[in-house]
């Protein structure tokens, strides 16, 4: 016999129901030959929430049908006409009895069981019925509730009708709680979006053409497993999966989505009342979205997918640009440091020449402070009528402004170059005073390869010869020693004379050049500076210590 299925929406709930919340929306009723007032029609209600049930995908109720038709284990002792649907839904079954009420109830009872034989509820008798608000409502006579019942995912229930005392069964219904999970029957990017307006406007009619096909199909599949992972594209970063199923409330649908193996979006409903998820703006990175319809939240779709990273943002580029930023900066800042140490270098050169210019500035004055002195003790030679040293005395003042004018363009002269022109000195002023001198050197100290400024002793020999032993004649000394400690070289010149009336005597124009000799040439080599000292002598005269700092490197 033809089975028909009719559906009733109805406002208002069954008030002797339990305390179940009941959707009249959801109710269903299957009866042979349109009877509806014989105790062979059992009607039922699958879902006590507002969920909609028309997008179930599994097997329908007439494959079900068909299956426990061939079942003859099923089919003992039970009628070929039965009603039988599948749900996805977690909550109760609702199940009604049409053709029995309060008067006649007392010849029926019932019975439910899981399929394989667990009993949920033995046989009894029926005590619920609809009351007169759901009979004026839907229009249909009072009608056995027998209760709401439910199993686990995988299983079935079934509830059978008997007449009191008859082993015989004159009615049937069977409800399969199958195990259910999104699946993916498109995905769409941005490229394919003209393709998924006309698929969601068109679910029913439209046939994609075949490079469409190929697009949806070929291109943007990928195996959930992840063997074949689909990659897109960094401008395709819109990703639609289009679900195979009719959704018409968000909440029906939960996803969840994970990038490079953390959530970025935990599980929630679903942004649209449609079959669709869609996932906007997407960065570059491995993503993973897990589907899940709420009613079954243990059975979840996965699918794996990669947005491709940009050329320029690659680690690859990104390492490039790097040593590319890098190498310029090095180049820039090696370009500062350049032009800051050829500033520093000009700079140096200009102080040192500078340096040079009043060195010889200083030494060009001690030239004729030392022509002026040396004049002076020949005219006095002339004024005592010794003719004979008056000539010594010139020839000797001649050979020492020979050695002064060769030495004039150098800065520095061997040690003993210097010996030389003191001794010269020394000499010269000895035929005019009388006076004894001693210059001691240290053998550690090579006379040859040791330099010195020109002409830097001969100012404080001078005063030692002027200031300290010219009055004493014949009786005075002017000693000279050289010693050398460590890297250090120090030249001492004593006198006994009546010695310095402080212990810096700045009034003579020779010492102050040196001073400032001194002053200019440890500015021009820090690394080689030059200290003078002027000390009293023991028992009398002068005592002056001049320091050559690290002066054997």
């Amino acid at each position: 016999m033809k089975k028909i299925i009719l559906s009733l929406i109805l406002i208002i709930s069954l008030a002797n129901a339990a305390s179940a919340q009941i959707l009249w929306a959801q109710y269903s009723q299957s009866y042979p030959n349109g009877l509806m007032d014989k105790p062979s029609t059992i009607g039922l209600i699958t879902a006590e929430r507002e969920v909609n049930n028309s997008f179930w995908p599994a097997n329908s109720g007439i494959f079900l049908v068909s299956t426990l038709s061939k079942d003859t284990s099923f089919q003992n002792s039970r009628p070929k006409e039965f009603t039988a649907i599948t749900t996805f839904d977690t909550a109760r079954a609702q199940f009604f009895l049409h053709g029995v009420n309060k008067s006649n109830a007392n010849g029926y009872e019932f019975r439910v069981m899981e399929r394989g034989g667990k009993v949920i509820q033995p046989w009894a008798a029926i005590e619920k019925f609809t009351d007169y608000m759901v009979i004026s409502m839907s229009g249909m006579p009072q009608m056995a509730y027998l209760g709401g019942y439910k199993t686990s995912v995988g299983k079935m229930i079934i509830i059978d009708v008997r007449k009191k005392g008859d082993k015989k069964i004159i009615a049937t219904s069977v409800v399969d709680w199958q195990p259910i999970r999104p699946i993916i029957s498109g995905i769409f990017t941005n490229s394919d979006l003209n393709i998924f307006f006309k698929t969601l406007a068109h679910p029913w009619s439209y046939r994609p053409t075949e490079e469409e096909l190929r697009r949806i199909g070929t291109e943007y599949t990928a195996d959930p497993n992840g063997k074949n992972i689909l990659a897109i594209d960094p401008k395709d970063n819109n990703l639609i999966f289009y679900l195979r199923a009719d959704i018409y409330n968000k909440e029906q649908i939960e996803y969840e989505l994970i990038k490079n193996e953390k959530i970025i979006r935990g599980w929630g409903a679903n942004e649209f009342d449609n079959s669709f998820v869609w996932l906007k703006a997407l960065s570059p990175g491995n993503y993973q979205i897990n589907i899940r319809y709420n009613a079954q939240r243990g059975h979840v779709t996965n699918y794996a997918f990669v947005v491709k990273t940009p050329w320029y943002q690659s680690i690859l580029f990104k390492i490039a640009i790097g040593v590319l930023t890098c190498a310029f900066m090095g180049f820039i800042l090696f370009l500062m440091l350049n032009i800051k140490q050829k500033r520093e270098a000009e700079r140096e050169l200009a102080k040192k020449t500078k340096l040079q210019l009043e060195l010889k500035s200083i030494y060009a004055q001690l030239n004729p402070h030392f022509i002026f002195n040396a004049l002076s003790s020949i005219q006095g030679l002339i004024n005592k009528q010794d003719i004979k040293s008056a000539n010594d005395y010139l020839s000797d003042f001649a050979r020492l402004m020979r050695e002064s004018l060769n030495n004039n363009h150098k800065d520095q002269i061997p040690l003993k170059q210097e010996m030389v022109t003191l001794e010269t000195y020394l000499k010269l002023e000895q035929l005019r005073f009388g006076f004894k001198y001693d210059i001691n050197i240290d053998k550690s100290i090579n006379v040859y390869e040791t330099e010195v400024p020109s002409l830097l002793l001969q100012p404080l020999i001078e005063n030692a010869v002027k200031h300290g032993v010219s009055a004493l004649q014949e009786n005075g000394l002017v000693a000279i020693d050289f010693t050398r400690e460590n890297s250090s070289m120090t030249v001492t010149i004593t006198d006994n004379g009546s010695g310095f009336p402080s212990s810096k005597n700045s009034n003579g124009f020779g010492l102050k050049l040196t001073y400032d000799r001194i002053k200019l040439l440890n500015e021009f080599n820090k690394e080689q500076s030059i200290s003078l000292e002027i000390k009293g002598n023991s028992p009398s005269g002068a005592k002056i210590e001049l320091t050559f700092n690290n002066w054997f490197l």
